[in-house]
């Protein structure tokens, strides 16, 4: 279990399924400020508990699902709107984008993940909105937005000048709300919203000001020392994230002028505009993290496939159109190399050296547990943040093991003692005299034998 955000769910998750308090998150029994998140990835967390036991697959398969379903739901507006090849053109361009699968997105049990498929569901519902022009469409826009808000609060919101802008353009925006759908989902979101707030702050007063001046405020002052220049995202985008699909996206961009479709072009500069406006806004904001941008890559997914399908569904052999077969050993070959590379990242689980070294003493736990070994009565002398030690508490609790996490050298004679941090092992190995009978990289369990003299 990784340190920071998806340790911290599983804490507050945990704390939450045996505190009974739902709409609050609490973190080593202390109501917890620092997650301002709102309770609904918990919740579903929990129902995935409850099927597959406390640990690391069932917290993080929400954001897996929710990857997996953003992937799918890609794939069927496009071919429900336009082709089959620019559908799984698009998907597997999702598919293979390293911002999408990687940590703190896809593949960790975080908020983002899920954020990206409530958000993707409302602008999917939106867009169509222009060609059915079904009012019911609204509300499922408005219901998917107030699913978004209940995961990610204000980050649910940034789309929202894009809407104005298309609604605007399109000439639909008086018909868009003044209508009994818009109302009503209007209705629907202010009142889950306030409602979910409002509980929170009974139960932990003064999260509302922390929530806006940390969450709405990250816009204006630095949160954390997440400090990052204006080009943050768009360098991380073309350097490592989208890599060589932004290339593709800006051909995408600018081909889809040349298109004679009236729906495409719709399509694709709705996208184009979600896309620029949320960049945007998290480009200005003083404060960034990288993951920010999770849910900007269906779009660009999406743009960046249409000039490969445009190339391909123009290609012709002795002025014939590409048999299906011809279109599908293309499309083989062209991800075959982005597949095998993405499945390999995936498989590796490549972990940076020094978070390594931080993270020593979870590593250490995990691999002892795969191993079915006992931890009862084992004391972990650690400093710093603890989330992922936290979760591994709780896990050996459900098995009946007691983890003790210490942050002071007060040992005695027999006890195991597991340390990882090079300072505390001097401390600790100037005081006592010991056995190592274990370890994993950096971490070692220690068996004391006294006091040193």
């Amino acid at each position: 279990m990784r340190w920071w955000d998806e340790s911290i769910f599983a804490v507050n998750t945990y704390e939450m399924m045996h505190n009974g308090k739902y709409f609050s998150a609490y973190f080593d029994g202390i109501a917890d400020l620092y997650n301002r998140k709102p309770p609904l990835i918990n919740w579903i967390q929990i129902a995935f508990i409850k099927t597959f036991g406390y640990n690391e697959l069932a917290l993080r398969l929400p954001s897996a699902i929710a990857a997996y379903l953003s992937v799918i739901a890609v794939f069927v507006f496009i071919y429900k709107s336009f082709n089959t090849v620019w559908a799984w053109i698009s998907a597997l361009i999702l598919l293979t984008s390293f911002g999408f699968i990687h940590f703190h997105t896809a593949r960790t049990a975080d908020s983002d993940s899920l954020l990206t498929f409530f958000l993707l569901m409302s602008n999917i519902c939106f867009i169509n909105y222009f060609f059915k022009n079904k009012k019911a469409t609204i509300l499922y826009f408005l219901i998917f937005i107030t699913l978004a808000f209940a995961t990610k609060t204000y980050a649910s919101l940034l789309f929202t000048p894009a809407y104005l802008i298309i609604l605007i353009q399109q000439k639909k925006l008086k018909e868009f709300i003044f209508n009994w759908y818009f109302v009503l989902g209007v209705f629907i979101l202010i009142s889950s919203s306030i409602s979910l707030i409002y509980l929170r702050e009974i139960d932990t007063p003064g999260f509302l000001k922390a929530s806006v001046i940390n969450d709405a405020g990250s816009l204006f002052f630095v949160i954390d020392n997440h400090r990052e220049s204006a080009t943050f995202y768009l360098d991380n985008l073309f350097r490592l994230r989208f890599s060589i699909w932004a290339v593709f996206f800006v051909i995408g961009s600018l081909l889809i002028y040349f298109s004679k479709s009236k729906i495409e072009k719709i399509v694709v500069f709705s996208m184009l505009l979600l896309v620029l406006v949320y960049l945007i806004i998290i480009s200005v904001s003083i404060t960034k993290l990288e993951w920010y941008d999770m849910p900007i890559y269906p779009y660009l997914s999406i743009i960046a496939a249409y000039p490969i399908f445009f190339i391909i569904q123009n290609l012709s052999i002795k002025e014939k159109p590409l048999k299906p077969y011809s279109i599908f050993i293309l499309i083989t070959l062209l991800f075959s190399y982005p597949y095998y590379i993405m499945f390999n990242k995936s498989q590796s689980n490549v972990i940076a050296n020094g978070e390594k070294q931080l993270e020593a003493n979870e590593r250490y736990i995990f691999k002892a547990m795969k191993e079915e070994k006992n931890l009862d009565g084992v004391k972990v002398y650690y400093n710093g943040f603890k989330g992922g030690l936290l979760f591994y508490k709780y896990r050996l609790a459900e098995k009946s093991q007691k983890l003790i996490l210490t942050e002071n050298a007060l040992f005695n004679k027999n006890d195991k003692v597991l340390i990882c941090n090079d300072s505390l092992k001097k401390v600790f190995t100037n005081q006592y005299t010991y056995t190592v009978i274990d370890g994993y990289n950096q971490a070692q369990l220690y068996q004391i034998a006294d006091k040193s003299n």
